[in-house]
């Protein structure tokens, strides 16, 4: 009976031996899908590879449609073990294509508003809390007292309500303006001026656009008001201070995410999980030209000082 046993372990043994290897080769790489060729979406990648401690492979859409959808057939044919999604068209494509794989996304702003969702679907939040981004405004731009948004119509994300309550707990006046095309947007920045001594520019597709920025920088600069924008790209081409999610953070925030679905929890029941760790990035071009004095030693909370506003 025991050399019988012994017999029956040693052929299984053989045999998941013999199997083995196929199989963690066909389900064990890890797929990272940019939507473009962009240093945000690189910035995470490094603390992901080096966290996951699994293969993996790099994929950019470049933004073409076309592109992404034949990434998505080739990836159908032989699924990754999970997904890493960074940016919108990227998170969408999977979570449209490719339903059944779990993905974790981030750089993504308001991933509702672009259908971003299903069952094996969870992400790194890029809004920071909005009181740890008051907080900063308040240290660096004390004298700010009426603080101006200007938001569109369709515009649902819960986020904006959270923050603009913030503000209000804050002690901040605030001045909410909802638009419904450019030409209004355009108009009630034009407005803020008057109206505020800051403006905070919170994620909307419609609000802020190229050309959209360009008027309230302008508006801005002349009125000598404060922009606080919620990326380093809104800093580095003009704003005067962000507060946005560490890339580094994201990155093991993301590989964690996809950890605890290994171990046995579901993807899909996972929140969005804001993120943990942020960086205070402050244009000193910008500061200088709105006239604000900041104390020196405050800088010691600005993770980064831009000597200069970079071409976009």
């Amino acid at each position: 009976m025991i050399d019988l046993h012994r017999a029956v372990l040693g052929l299984g043994l053989a045999f998941a031996l013999a199997v083995a290897p196929a199989e963690a080769a066909a389900s064990s790489t890890i797929a990272i899908i940019k939507s473009d060729d962009l240093d945000a979406y690189d910035a995470p990648i490094d603390v992901f590879r080096g966290r996951i401690g699994r293969s993996v492979e790099v994929h950019t859409i470049g933004g073409d449609k076309a592109v992404g959808e034949r990434l998505m057939a080739k990836l159908a044919a032989d699924p990754p073990e999970a997904v890493f999604a960074l940016g919108a068209k990227a998170a969408w494509l999977v979570s449209h294509q490719l339903p059944q794989v779990p993905m974790v996304h981030a750089m993504v702003l308001d991933p509702s508003r672009y259908g971003i969702d299903g069952p094996a679907v969870t992400g790194i939040r890029m809004q920071p809390p909005p009181d740890l981004v008051l907080a900063q405004l308040q240290l660096l731009a004390p004298d700010v007292k009426r603080l101006g948004i200007v938001l569109s119509t369709t515009n649902n994300d819960p986020m904006i309500g959270e923050a603009i309550q913030a503000a209000r707990n804050a002690g901040y006046t605030v001045i909410a303006r909802r638009v419904g095309n450019e030409r209004d947007v355009r108009a009630a920045l034009r407005r803020m001026p008057a109206e505020v001594d800051a403006v905070w520019l919170l994620p909307d597709p419609v609000v802020v656009t190229p050309r959209n920025f360009q008027v309230l920088q302008a508006e801005a600069l002349a009125a000598h008001l404060p922009v606080l924008a919620y990326s380093e790209g809104l800093v580095q081409a003009g704003a005067l201070m962000c507060v946005a999610p560490d890339p580094d953070a994201v990155g093991r925030m993301a590989a964690d995410q996809l950890l605890r679905h290994f171990a046995g929890e579901n993807i899909g029941v996972l929140d969005r999980a804001a993120p943990e760790v942020v960086r205070v990035v402050l244009n000193r071009q910008t500061q200088e030209a709105i006239g604000l004095t900041i104390d020196p030693t405050l800088l010691a909370f600005v993770d980064e000082v831009l000597a200069r506003p970079r071409r976009r």
